[in-house]
């Protein structure tokens, strides 16, 4: 026979499994009518969930360089933890928008289930658990947020997860059950970190809580279980925080500046704490919360107010310890300069929770009717905040779909992009933007979505930088009807627009009528950096085909120069140039990867035969070179198995001299600039090194040349060890990247042969301490501060030293 309970349960179980139905048709409906384009978030992280995809398809268990490229995907306070879940979803369905969003049925599961298990938990009803299981489909906020792509949906996911998971653990002390809730605590909290970093703020007062209470209560058994879930915790998410938790500190606190911005009230008015709760009536609907107060008053109102009534309330366990969880969280919020309803929703499982309680506090006949048509009601408020239905308007319309994609044709701009360039990589500037629909961020995505070959942008906002960025880009976009802004960055903005579409060195190459007589426009450079070409030849022996110079150079500037190479597809794509323009004296070199790095035509895109790269460079001459006659020596570094492969090479050779004037030159490549960078980098110059290394990762959207100057500089160093110019450049590279094993190892060798300069010592031990290696950090900053006691940084990493000396010591 079945027993009673088990029947139950499955009754239960088939009911979630309607309850989750029916929030996957409500939620496909809107994507089935919904055209619109993501906004600004959306897209970056759509764009990001991308990139994820694009490392599993060469996945790896068992390869740290692979689980290396997995964290390092994600480097700022925009964890990975959703974009991993999205990437089966792109498998098995397709790498668009509605694709991605099917990652949100998951994470409604995982809501609904631990919602009913909560409930049943703590209130011993299975008919609380329902019934808040029920409100998480019901609230508007909860619809709204699972027809969208955000990194706060996963969030609450595994943060209600784990609290559920906290809440049975606290009372299970011995046991294989205990154990396994003792896993799972560690697996939900090392989750909540790879969510978003914030996310522990919801669940560190009830932790607090309990751990006081284990100690109070010498319960050493529930310690120890602390401790094992702490460590498997650490093992989920430590990974990605050692090798990122710099940059999730000042992108965390770029963040708070955004709240300051956008006028957010500070926690130190009553405004910034009245924001959330003045929130709480459209983010869980009116019927609801009425019908929960208004249940809990007739309560009160039947027992007339008597103690008993409100102690049988009030001390209720299960609603005490959900208490906690709501009130900590929203002061931790509430704190917050960046306040957004999705900052908080975690808080809404829990408030289901305790409307679920209040709900079913009085049990009758006519309050079932109440109940029924409180939550039919809901029913309509959330379709009518998702769909546009003609009915109370304050109650909806929060979160509409719409047609918006059929009028900007962002798509057909990529498209010609890429069939213009077949073979290479773009990278499009975009003017700071300024519309949800057409900005970096959205170009990026569709650039992205289209195997990963456009890359969108954004511009400068500085004035002083125009020149530059009007340079460096070969595709730029612009519109006519730019909104309007005041300031430097509105004055950049028009600049920018009228030199873009008025310069004699951009074509415009495509152009879409949208809506209000605004027009959409793409312009590309007429002498591009790189023009590829396929040949009708079969696949040939790499060649250096053509050198294109003027008979004289001149020291201290940018020289136009073409290089013209033929090989194969793999063996341009992986190639790089080491060329070394040399007299008997002296020597400079101009390395770079074939095409600046730069041919790519998809991910399974391999052509056969042969190509011709036309490369339209500069090389920068330094000025303490000697003039003369200079020969052109060239090598190919494959960089698939760092085999170099010596050139022929045309007759090539050039005159350097110290007088005349040079017209209007291309870009120098951004591997001659690091070169030059590295000098300032010596000397402890890190201003400018910062705001050119910010513009070159714009210019370079895949960062390629930092792999560039990675294998140029092993190959020399190999027989010029002592070569401080390339230490220092491979130096910034390995920083960029942060490689820390081998950073540290090369500026080891960096103190041997530039043993004098402070700054070398100081950036050793800045990267110990970056690794959490203090004791090895205090002796370098020992003698760093002999050499030059006054360096501003000095003070700061001494005290950085002597707080991680009181931390535990973790290497990474």
């Amino acid at each position: 026979m079945t027993s009673p309970n088990f029947s139950r349960v499955n009754k239960d179980y088939f009911i979630l499994f309607i309850i989750w139905l029916i929030a996957l048709i409500i939620d496909r409906t809107w994507f089935l009518l919904d055209e619109s384009i993501p906004a600004y978030d959306q897209s970056a992280h759509l764009t990001m969930a991308l990139h994820h995809y694009r490392v599993f398809q060469d996945f790896n268990l068992f390869s740290g360089d692979w689980w290396l490229s997995l964290w390092q995907r994600s480097q700022s306070y925009r964890a990975p933890f959703v974009y991993i879940c999205t990437v089966p979803f792109f498998f098995l369905f397709g790498k668009g928008y509605d694709q991605a969003t099917l990652v949100n049925l998951l994470f409604t599961a995982i809501i609904i289930v631990s919602v009913y298990h909560l409930g049943k938990y703590l209130f011993k009803s299975c008919q609380v658990g329902i019934t808040a299981s029920i409100f998480c489909l019901l609230f508007p906020i909860l619809g709204i947020m699972r027809t969208d792509y955000l990194l706060d949906y996963g969030l609450t996911a595994v943060v209600i997860f784990t609290f559920t998971i906290l809440t049975v653990w606290k009372d299970s002390f011995t046991g294989f059950y205990s154990l396994m809730l003792t896993l799972s605590l560690g697996l939900g909290v090392g989750l909540i970190m790879l969510a978003k970093p914030t996310g522990f703020i919801f669940i560190l007062l009830p932790s607090i809580w309990l751990f006081i209470s284990f100690i109070r209560k010498r319960q050493y058994i529930k310690l120890l279980q602390t401790g094992l879930a702490l460590t498997v915790a650490w093992l989920i998410c430590g990974f990605w925080y050692g090798l990122n938790w710099l940059t999730i500190i000042t992108s965390a606190l770029n963040a708070n500046n955004v709240g300051k911005a956008e006028g957010d009230p500070p926690a130190t008015t009553l405004a910034g704490w009245l924001v959330y709760p003045n929130m709480l009536p459209e983010s869980i609907g009116i019927p609801i919360l009425f019908t929960s107060i208004g249940i809990l008053l007739v309560y009160l109102i039947k027992n007339k107010f008597k103690k008993e009534a409100i102690k049988a309330i009030w001390h209720q366990p299960g609603l005490n310890w959900l208490l906690i969880f709501l009130f900590s969280s929203y002061i931790f919020c509430s704190l917050g300069t960046n306040k957004d309803i999705r900052f908080i929703l975690p808080v809404f499982p829990v408030i289901s929770l305790i409307s679920a309680y209040l709900f079913h506090l009085i049990e009758n006949r006519w309050f079932d009717r109440i109940r029924f048509t409180a939550i039919g009601l809901s029913g309509i408020v959330l379709l009518n905040n998702l769909f546009p239905l003609p009915l109370i308007q304050a109650w909806g319309g929060k979160h509409l779909p719409n047609d918006e994609g059929k009028k900007y044709p962002l798509t057909q701009l990529i498209d010609k992009i890429n069939q213009t360039n077949p073979y290479l990589r773009t990278t499009l500037g975009v003017i700071p933007v300024s519309t949800p629909q057409v900005n970096e961020f959205t170009l990026d995505y569709f650039g992205t979505l289209a195997d990963f070959r456009v890359s969108g942008r954004k511009l400068t906002t500085n004035l002083s930088q125009v020149e530059q960025d009007l340079e460096n880009f070969s595709w730029y976009v612009t519109r006519d009807h730019e909104p309007d802004e005041p300031g430097e960055r509105g004055e950049t903005k028009r600049k920018l627009k009228s030199l873009v579409e008025s310069s004699a060195d951009l074509k415009l190459q495509g152009e879409w009528g949208l809506l209000n007589a605004d027009k959409l426009r793409i312009y590309q450079r007429v002498n591009p950096a790189v023009v590829v070409e396929k040949l009708n030849d079969s696949n040939v022996a790499i060649s250096l085909k053509q050198v294109i110079a003027a008979n004289q150079l001149i020291v201290g500037k940018n020289n136009s120069i073409t290089y013209q190479i033929t090989g194969s597809w793999d063996d341009l794509q992986n190639g790089l140039l080491l060329l070394k323009w040399q007299n008997e004296q002296s020597a400079w070199y101009h390395d770079h990867g074939i095409a600046l790095g730069n041919l790519y035509c998809g991910l399974k895109c391999h052509p056969q035969g042969s190509f011709q790269v036309t490369e339209n460079l500069s090389t920068f001459i330094p000025k303490t070179l000697p003039i003369g006659k200079y020969q052109l020596s060239a090598m190919s570094l494959d960089r698939r198995n760092s085999k170099v492969t010596p050139l022929n090479v045309p007759n090539a050779s050039v005159d350097v001299t110290n007088t005349g004037n040079i017209a209007k030159s291309p870009a120098l490549d951004l591997v001659s600039r690091m070169s030059q960078l590295a000098g300032e980098f010596q000397q402890g110059k890190l201003d400018n090194i910062f705001v050119q290394v910010g513009n070159f990762n714009q210019y370079d959207a895949n960062k390629d040349y930092l792999n560039q100057i990675e294998f140029a500089a092993n190959y020399y160093l190999q027989k010029e060890p002592n070569n401080l110019n390339w230490r220092y450049t491979l130096a910034l590279s390995q920083l960029l990247q942060r490689q820390v094993p081998e950073l540290i190892q090369n500026l080891t060798e960096i103190t041997k042969y530039d043993a004098k300069n402070p700054y070398a010592w100081l950036y050793l031990a800045f990267v110990y301490l970056y690794n959490f290696q203090p004791r090895q950090a205090e002796p370098k900053l020992a003698i760093a501060e002999k050499l030059k006691p006054d360096v501003p940084e000095l003070k700061t990493l001494k005290t950085v030293t002597n707080i991680m000396k009181f931390l535990p010591l973790i290497h990474f």
